[in-house]
């Protein structure tokens, strides 16, 4: 009898070793014989998505179509053991779940089957989950916060907002209002609550929150990382900590597994930004890297592969722009590493990759250098990242280094800039932001891209209307103090040396105006261009000793058309 037990217990072992529990990625040929339609898109996108589509331009096109249900069926009918994780609509596949030994052969022997690849090994057998995870907040959205409001005081977070000039956006009255953003991280504990959320939560802004990596699981229950992410953006609580854009809307999204480093979390980021663009939202947010693994089913990257059309993630985040969002992402921090370079999906086109400096404006020495391989400058733009002031899980005040907090402390200013200018689409609202950098202009760019973001002069740049025949370019926007303690601003007017430019304040203040011919290096897609234009030093008064800072309205007057710019002194 004894020994009959233990044949059993013995065949028991046997038969849980011989599982392979595993998840796939299967790529499908087409959409075939699909019951969605272009006609039809309120079937697969929200009114808010819809809406922004229609106001932007942005065309239906069978990118959006979802895939084939059927084909979704009949993969999970072909293998009992399997179970669905994911979907991308924008990549025509799915993630699944499966213990079957043989299952890329089983797979691709059906017909709408291109391709099928292991993305993560796992050590046990996962259940599918039953029910999901999903908080929803629809209750009327309130503003604690009004857009009046000239002056905040924001505690430890002072240096990084000044680094990058957004509290002359805030003064602006520019907070985020009306700007829906999405979070993608490893989780977001304690968020629901936290006091540094108190007024996101009572205003009704904290949106929804999904878990794809587990998703029966509370992503407010597990992890920090999330939350410091969050904190440099939606805190509120002057004096000691507000966020870059702390009346934005949120939508918080777990798309990293904190258990391993496999290429699945990849196909989770896909999924997650699928379901941004679903709910509509403009600016997200991305603290996230991918270039090595734990397992050997893919090990690490090459250079070679940075090109942005390697990594499933890096090829849905350039999609992401094409169907109108901004997509910010933390450059990496392997800048002091022998590899260096930046991360998957930091190498996409058409988003906004961030590196991150030190308070005294030098590149931290974590931040991963770019270009990508196909030769395109990274960063695209820097923040703080070097003792960034955020809040952590137990609600207290702290610094925190990495690429992974400079990312989310540009993306509140990327959505204060564009509630400015509604009007612009994604893609000017990125080029203003490169063109801002302070290295933007250099014939060669290193560790930090493009450079410094200078959110005041993005704004001016969007301001500059666009004729073709006079660019305004401001050495600087926050003018310095000289010697005597007045303030000086050199303008350049390109092409402006034959015809009279009259410099004004809207404020009625006294201008002092030199000018000159000159000439100035402009970089063009075709190479670098010598341009004749006139440069203008402009000295203004000094602050009051009661003034802490002055925004000024420097009103051009060229051509018999007044361009007006903001100033700011403090």
């Amino acid at each position: 009898m004894k020994k009959y037990l233990f044949f059993l217990f013995l065949f028991g072992i046997l038969t849980v070793s011989a599982q392979n529990p595993a998840k796939y990625w299967v790529q499908f040929k087409d959409k075939e014989g699909t019951p969605y339609t272009i006609d039809k898109p309120e079937e697969y996108l929200s009114p808010r998505a819809l809406e922004l589509r229609q106001k932007y331009h942005i065309p239906i096109t069978m990118t959006d179509l979802p895939v084939n249900p059927e084909y979704v069926k009949q993969v999970l009918a072909a293998d009992s053991t399997s179970y669905l994780c994911t979907q991308s609509k924008w990549l025509n596949g799915i993630t699944i779940y499966s213990t079957q030994d043989s299952l890329e052969k089983l797979l691709t022997a059906l017909p709408f089957v291109a391709e099928v690849e292991m993305t993560s090994r796992l050590d046990t057998i996962e259940d599918e989950p039953i029910v999901e995870f999903y908080y929803e907040d629809n209750a009327p959205i309130a503003h604690s916060l009004k857009s009046d409001v000239q002056s905040l005081d924001y505690g430890s977070a002072l240096l990084q907002t000044q680094m990058n000039n957004a509290q002359w956006l805030h003064r602006m009255g520019y907070y985020g209002e009306g700007m829906q953003m999405m979070i993608m991280d490893g989780g977001f504990h304690n968020v629901d609550s936290v006091s540094y959320f108190q007024t996101l939560r009572d205003d009704h802004r904290l949106l929804g929150a999904r878990n794809f990596v587990q998703p029966d699981v509370d992503p407010f229950r597990k992890h920090s990382h999330g939350t410091m992410v969050l904190s440099c953006i939606a805190s509120y609580m002057p004096g000691e900590l507000v966020g870059t854009a702390p009346m934005a809307q949120f939508y918080l999204c777990q798309t990293e597994d904190a258990r391993s480093e496999t290429k699945v979390e990849e196909d989770y980021w896909v999924a997650g930004v699928e379901w941004a663009d679903y709910l509509g939202c403009q600016v997200l947010n991305s603290s996230l890297g991918y270039t090595k693994f734990d397992d050997t089913v893919a090990q690490h990257r090459s250079y070679e592969d940075l090109n942005g059309l390697v990594s499933r993630a890096s090829r849905a985040a350039t999609i992401a722009a094409s169907k109108g969002m901004i997509v910010c992402n933390s450059a990496g921090n392997e800048g002091a590493s022998k590899w260096k370079y930046l991360g998957t999906p930091a190498d996409a086109d058409a988003i906004l990759t961030v590196g991150a400096v030190r308070a005294d404006s030098v590149a931290a020495s974590f931040s991963s250098w770019g270009p990508t391989s196909d030769g395109r400058v990274k960063p695209d733009a820097c923040a703080v990242g070097m003792m960034a002031a955020v809040c952590n899980p137990n609600g207290k005040r702290t610094r925190a280094a990495g690429t992974s907090f400079s990312s989310p402390i540009l993306s509140g200013m990327v959505a204060c800039l564009w509630q400015a200018f509604p009007e612009k689409d994604n893609y000017e609202i990125m080029e203003a932001v490169r063109q801002s950098g302070n290295l933007y202009w250099e014939d060669e760019h290193g560790q930090l891209g493009f450079g410094i973001t200078d959110f005041l002069k993005a704004y001016n740049i969007l301001r500059q209307p666009d004729p073709e025949d006079v660019v305004v370019v401001f050495d600087s926007f926050t003018p310095k103090k000289d010697k005597k303690g007045s303030y000086e601003l050199i303008v350049m007017v390109v092409q402006g040396e034959k015809v009279p430019v009259q410099f004004s304040l809207k404020s009625g203040r006294k201008l002092n105006v030199k000018g000159k011919n000159s000439t100035m290096t402009v970089p063009t897609s075709e190479g670098d261009v010598v341009v004749q234009g006139a440069l203008y030093q402009i000295k203004l008064k000094p602050l009051a000793k009661n003034e802490p800072w002055r925004m000024e309205e420097l009103e051009l007057l060229y051509k018999g058309e007044t361009l007006r710019y903001v100033i700011g002194l403090e």
